[in-house]
């Protein structure tokens, strides 16, 4: 998948919790960005951490913190 389908795919979900389109494909780049990042300090897949990412974005949208990793 090409990083332009990713992003939309991803905005969908920012724009499901109530962002704006552009600000959502905004932060769906940005997201993409941190989790290959993310991938590359922790040794991990990009498709990992872009999954704690978004947990972690959805939790805060609902007014949650994510708990600890135990």
């Amino acid at each position: 998948m090409k990083k332009q389908e990713e992003a939309a795919k991803i905005a969908e979900i920012f724009t499901g919790l109530g962002a704006e389109k552009n600000q959502a494909l905004v932060m769906a780049k940005q997201l993409l960005t941190r989790s290959e990042q993310l991938a590359k300090e922790k040794k991990s897949t990009q498709v990992e951490e872009l999954k704690k990412l978004l947990e972690v974005a959805v939790l805060g949208a609902q007014g949650l913190v994510k708990p600890p990793d135990a």
